[in-house]
């Protein structure tokens, strides 16, 4: 048995919602006492706290696994409006009265955010209003709403155009942040069921495919969903699954309706908080209990001292003026600590003090009298003598003489104080009047009364005259004043005084007539749809008090209680009784409302549709079911594809699947009933495979087969319609099952097939074609009829099977009784006939009798008996790969002999055709060759193994010297020369330095490659040649040193030549063993300044010495003003003749600029100077 899980959250460490407060009262009479109370010299209070242990209304947190509850998706969809989002659905029932924080409730609302409000007030029927109230979040989105966390009256601001304006709203919040809703996205669901838990009613609410936004476009990458599960025992318990992102804010808690209490639990991952902030779901089950058991602990305080009383009751107390009276109450847990803040409440007393009045006179007939307001204090004022009460504010107006005082008194205190009487003297003579207004009440349902007027203020002819007034019009007859039911008649007096002359009194009143219907009587609503379960109240009195500012109540028990409700069902109390009071005074009825219902309508039974395979053609005729349900004129059917009746379905050929809402309405009563159908299409099945499906003859040697097929073979577990159609090789339908369970493939063809068909109305857009792969049950047969015998006495019963049939492990070999064949034939008398039989093991086939003969056989005959075999070897290792098949023909020329290769003459080391010697240079194997009808012949395979010969003369380095000649020899081992060089002699003469090879065959015509080198690294080599017009450098490097250095043939011990006079100079290097190295020519570059194109054959041309043994050159002459005159990169074309464009040019000096590159020094030269041109012009 699973261990359950359940850790207990106590509230004294969840500061996150603990929240109570107290306050005393008159335990006599439950009034509560105001924060100043008056008294009387000597006079006691009893008082008490409100404070027990189970007033908390409290809840406490625990968790355990969401599999210990039915937790899953409803089945009953949430009504939301069909656009929009940030909204609240209709309510719905929840099954059964739901105390929550200390009330009851019947329906729920939703709000599409992930949370669950509940009121009493009638608004709750109208939040689903889009224009008016909003599911409005806090979650802290920069630039699109702000924070607010749990205990907020935030969450009661649902007004829509008004952000500040509250309805209180018990709430309960499950993963509550900004939502995508389903009119946005339709993967969302909202569901509802009634259900039952451990015995105990249940309400099931599932929110599914949650999924947050931003508020500005962007939305979360991953869904969760919620359960909520409201129990009859108050409990409740929210699940919020796979809520793998932390990167946002959510709710998790509940707040009660005027959020001075909330609970919200402790997640247990560090910086992850249900209340408003970042978390991820936790895969547990919270589950919030009432009432959690506190127990309270009184101390009582006058003025700051302790007193002694520790209970919630303090009696007897005696105040003085200005005491303060206080009571701190704190909660405590079973374990005595306590839980939440300490609360209090507190109580001033101040004695009263006799009243002063003050007295004015504004005209001759009135004196007003004034004492101070003091709030709280109720005032009656009296003329001494007369127990009438003449007002009950802090003034009264007297219009007759005599003495006047006021009394003033708590109002739940039986104590008063009395003002000193005050003398009033007026003239006129006039009656006193309390112009507060006059109230009549019938509860018979009269709908006008007549009123004496008189009778309010008398007539006195003797003193005054008096004359009552409507709307500044005289009363014709005060005595009859006719006023209709439930309004309000304002009446004017005047009264004009008879001994004092030019003195009147004159003021106003109201006549407030209320007419209630009579005691018990009956009304009846407007009729209700048949089977309605919820009747707004506020109907009822729209249509019986509308304008009427009547208080209402209702009794569902009868009469013995009654209570305010917003909503009853009138399937479970018809009647009920209604208790209508007058707000104002004493008026008070009590009546039935009884309900009447319109007639049921009917819902006939409906034709169900077949489920189909999707196709591009195919629809469900609604038509159909339309004609079944309107059973009469005035019954309507419509059909939507939503539960909200949003998304009506106009075109009745409908080609989409799922659940289709049906509205049956009657157009006489717009009452109406719903169903549904669910229409379901399937996709076409995918093949789990499609290649052809293999069938064997019914009998071994037929050709008669049973197609049969199963539909499961092809597209696995199907639940939809399914068939197959069976077709011949011709493409006609085999119609019954004896056609295809006995095809007769030589008759109807060897290409069957059949048709996977998944639509049952013959729709074969939805199927597959499968081929069939008809095959043989062949009998085994025989291959050879004799064997034939060369030297054996007796042959094994594995070799004769191994003769007779292929693949003989395959095969059972009876004789013809069924009997085992032996394990050995006895071959000493020939020929022997063998009979038997063969079964194939693998489909079963029997053969027919067969027969085989031993017979004498003779030997093969071959063209030779053994052969030679020569190959080179490369590696000089003797030994190469062979191919033995490749002597095949020195044995024989029939293509049909058998070759065996065995490496012993006993024949016992088989090998392949492909053979590498094993011992070097020579090896015999052996063939065993046999000849179709004759006996095996075994011969011999000489293999010998050739290497190469090896030059004993050539070396693998040679040394040169410039100018050299060197003789190559390579020996006389080989035949054969074949040179790097093109060569093919025995000796070749190299004469530089290099890379050579030469290939080496010899007699037996094998040959290999062999490699030297002729080095030059005996000679000094120039490096480089530093050069200047009085000195000539030379470094080089290579060979022997000390050098000697040659220039222009002479030579010398320094490597620098002095002072060199010659236009160029050949320079080589001489080691100290006399080895020469290659020689440079470098060149001096000279420069002529003048020179005069005159034609007489001397100077006439520009040039530069050994300009042209340099590279990379570019010459360019300009005149005195930067002209290019001549230009040229062409080593072969660097003479200038003194012209520009074929015209001479004068005498003057011109500009030369010179660059190159010297391949010897390996320098980039430059020079710039001028030239003198002296022409005979």
């Amino acid at each position: 048995m699973m261990r359950k899980l359940s850790v207990v959250f106590f509230i004294c460490f969840l500061v996150l919602g603990f929240a109570q407060s107290v306050s005393l009262y008159n335990p006599a009479n439950n009034v509560p006492y105001p924060s100043e109370q008056y008294f009387c010299s000597g006079e006691q209070f009893n008082l008490k706290v409100d404070a027990v242990a189970t007033s908390t209304g409290d809840y406490a947190i625990t968790k355990d696994f969401a599999s210990s509850f039915p937790l899953g998706a409803g089945s009953t969809e949430i009504t939301f409006p069909a656009t929009g989002s940030n909204k609240f659905s209709d309510s719905f029932p929840i099954g059964f009265s739901f105390s929550f924080y200390g009330k009851t409730y019947s329906r729920v609302v939703a709000g599409s955010n992930g949370r669950l409000v509940f009121t009493n007030d009638p608004q709750l029927e109208s939040l689903k209003d889009l224009n008016t109230y909003t599911d409005r979040t806090f979650s802290g989105i920069a630039g699109y709403n702000t924070l607010s966390v749990l205990a907020s009256t935030d969450y009661n601001k649902v007004f829509k155009n008004n952000p500040n304006q509250e309805l209180n709203l018990a709430q309960i919040f499950f993963g509550y942040t900004d939502l995508v809703p389903k009119s946005v996205n339709s993967g969302v669901t909202y569901l509802y069921k009634n259900v039952s838990v451990g015995g105990v009613n249940a309400l099931l609410v599932s929110f599914q495919n949650m999924i947050r936004t931003n508020g500005t476009g962007s939305i979360s990458s991953t869904s969760y969903e919620s359960y909520i599960l409201l129990l009859q025992d108050g409990r409740i318990i929210i699940n919020v699954n796979n809520k793998s992102e932390n990167s946002y804010r959510a709710i998790l808690g509940i707040q009660n309706d005027d959020a001075t209490k909330f609970k919200v639990p402790t997640h247990s991952s560090a910086g992850s908080d249900y209340n408003n902030g970042f978390w991820k779901s936790e895969g547990v089950a919270w589950i919030f209990t009432p009432n959690q058991n506190l127990t309270p602990r009184f101390k009582w305080y006058q003025n700051a001292t302790l007193l002694g009383e520790s209970s919630n009751t303090l009696s007897n107390f005696s105040p003085s003026d200005n005491d303060i009276l206080k009571v701190e109450v704190s909660y405590l847990d079973s374990s005595g600590n306590q839980v939440g803040s300490t609360v209090t409440d507190s109580v001033t007393f101040k004695m009263l003090s006799k009243p002063s009045v003050t007295l004015t006179q504004p005209s001759c007939s009135t004196a007003v009298l004034t004492t101070p307001s003091i709030p709280g204090i109720q005032y009656e004022w009296f003329q001494a003598g007369n127990t009438t009460v003449l007002s009950t504010s802090n003034t009264f107006t007297a219009s007759a003489n005599g003495n006047y005082f006021v009394r003033i008194k708590s109002p739940n205190s039986s104590c008063f104080v009395e003002s000193d009487p005050v003398p009033v003297s007026v003239g006129g003579n006039f009656p006193n009047f309390n112009n507060a207004p006059k109230y009549i009440c019938k509860t018979d349902g009269a709908t006008t009364t007549s009123v004496n007027l008189y009778d309010y203020y008398p007539a006195n002819p003797a003193n005054y005259t008096v004359t009552f007034q409507e709307n500044g019009v005289n009363v014709p007859d005060p005595t009859n004043f006719p006023i209709n039911a439930n309004t309000t008649r304002a009446v004017g007096i005047i009264a004009n005084s008879v001994t004092t002359s030019s003195c009147s009194f004159t003021t106003t009143f109201d006549i407030v007539f209320a007419s209630l219907p009579p005691n018990n009587s009956e009304l009846i609503a407007n009729k209700l749809c048949f089977g309605a379960d919820n009747y707004i109240l506020n109907d009822f009195q729209n249509q019986f008090f509308s304008g009427k500012n009547y208080q209402y109540s209702y009794s569902l028990d009868g009469g013995s209680t009654f209570q305010n409700l917003t909503s009853v069902n009138p399937q479970t109390n018809n009647p009920i009784l209604v208790k209508i009071k007058h707000p104002d005074f004493s008026c008070e009825t009590v009546v039935k409302l009884k309900f009447d219902f319109h007639p049921k309508i009917l819902i006939n039974p409906i034709t169900p549709f077949p489920a189909h395979c999707y196709s591009s053609t195919e629809y469900f005729d609604l038509n159909i079911t339309k004609a079944e349900l309107e059973y009469a004129p005035n019954i309507k059917a419509t059909f939507f594809k939503n539960a909200a009746f949003s998304d009506q379905i106009t075109n009745l050929n409908y080609r989409g699947s799922g659940t289709v809402y049906i509205k049956i309405e009657n157009s006489d009563t717009g009452c109406f009933v719903s169903t549904t159908i669910n229409l379901t299409i399937y996709p076409k099945p995918a093949l789990i495979k499609s290649s052809p499906e293999i069938k064997f003859p019914k009998a071994c040697g037929t050709t008669i087969y049973d197609l049969t097929s199963q539909v499961s073979d092809y597209i696995g577990v199907w639940t939809g319609y399914s068939e197959i159609r069976y077709f011949d090789g011709s493409g006609n339908q085999l119609t019954n099952a004896a056609q295809w369970q006995n095809y007769n493939s030589q008759i109807s063809g060897t290409n069957p097939y059949m048709i996977l068909v998944y639509n049952q109305t013959n729709n074969l857009e939805c199927s597959d074609k499968i081929n069939f792969d008809l095959k043989l049950l062949v009998k085994p047969a025989a291959t050879i009829s004799q064997i034939l015998i060369c030297s054996e006495l007796s042959y094994s019963l594995q070799n004769f099977k191994d003769k007779v049939i292929a693949n003989s492990s395959n095969y059972t070999f009876t004789d013809l009784s069924g009997n085992p064949l032996p394990a050995n034939f006895d071959l000493s008398v020939l020929p022997l006939t063998v009979n038997f039989l063969m079964k194939d093991n693998g489909n079963g086939c029997l053969s027919d009798p067969q027969s085989v003969r031993f017979i004498q056989g003779g030997a093969s005959v071959l063209l030779s008996n053994e052969t030679n075999y020569s190959l080179c070897d490369d590696d000089f290792d003797g030994k190469t790969s062979f191919n033995l098949d490749s002597k095949k023909s020195d044995f024989t020329t029939d293509p049909t002999a058998i070759f065996e290769y065995f490496k012993d003459a006993v024949l016992t080391q088989t090998i392949t055709s492909t053979y590498s010697n094993e011992v070097a240079f020579n090896q015999t194997v052996y063939a065993r060759i046999t000849l179709p009808g004759f006996c095996p012949v075994v011969v011999k395979i000489h293999l010998i193994v050739n290497t190469p010969s090896k030059s004993s003369t050539i070396l693998p380095k040679y040394f040169i010297c410039y100018g050299e000649t060197l003789t190559i020899d390579a020996g006389t081992e080989n035949v054969k020369w074949e040179w790097s060089t093109g060569e093919n002699a025995q000796t070749i003469q190299i004469t530089k330095a290099g890379n050579y090879s030469v290939k080496l065959t010899n007699a037996n015509g094998c040959f290999y490659t062999h490699d030297f080198i002729v080095s030059d690294e005996n000679q000094p080599k120039i490096e480089v040649i530093n050069q200047t017009n009085d000195s000539i450098e030379v470094i080089a490097n290579g060979g022997e040193k000390p050098y000697q250095y040659w220039f222009n043939g002479l030579s010398q011990s320094s490597n620098i030549l002095l002072n060199p006079t010659a236009s160029s100079y050949v320079i080589q290097v001489e080691s100290a063993t006399g080895c020469f190295g290659e020689p440079k020519t470098i060149y001096f570059i000279k420069i002529n300044n003048a020179f005069t194109p005159n034609s007489d054959g001397i100077n006439d041309y520009w040039t530069i010495e050994n300009l042209d043994k340099m590279d990379n050159i570019s010459l360019m002459i300009t005149d005195r003003y930067g002209n290019k005159v001549f230009e040229s990169q062409n080593k072969n074309s660097l003479v200038w003749d003194g012209s520009h464009h074929g015209r001479s040019l004068p005498t003057s000096t011109y500009w030369y600029s010179v660059t190159w590159f010297d391949p010897v020094t390996q320098k980039n030269e430059q020079r710039q100077g001028w030239i003198l041109l002296k022409n005979r012009n």
